[in-house]
């Protein structure tokens, strides 16, 4: 059985795409893995690959789900984002963005699109 946190980290992946195939994007794949890091979810908006940073807060007292996504955190899966973008995504998009779902338990997700520009 995995632990609690990582059930809970896929749970919240599973409930951010189903919010956005509801939104009308499409998945081009999950937790796409690089040495820099991995991105939750790769999805299509049309001629756009989407990076979605899924972030969960079960407890409010560290801050909400949206806060959590920081310079560092930002920079991290722009790395990553480039490399995918290097092996797959140039072929296939012309814009690539970087998006944020944020899952609050008890609420509606939140989607947060164009939360950050590329940074290195």
């Amino acid at each position: 059985m995995k632990a609690k946190h990582l059930q809970d980290g896929i749970e919240a992946e599973n409930t951010a795409l189903d919010y956005l195939v509801a939104q009308g994007l499409r998945l081009i794949t999950r937790n796409f893995r690089c040495r820099c890091g991995e991105l939750d979810l790769i999805m299509q908006d049309q001629h756009t690959a989407v990076v979605i940073e899924v972030r969960l807060r079960n407890n409010p007292r560290y801050g909400n789900a949206q806060s959590s996504v920081g310079p560092s955190k930002q920079r991290r899966v722009s790395l990553c984002a480039q490399r995918w973008w290097q092996l797959h995504g140039q072929r296939q998009f012309t814009l690539m963005r970087f998006d944020v779902v944020a899952i609050t338990e008890g609420q509606e997700p939140v989607w947060i699109q164009n939360a950050w520009l590329i940074s290195n």
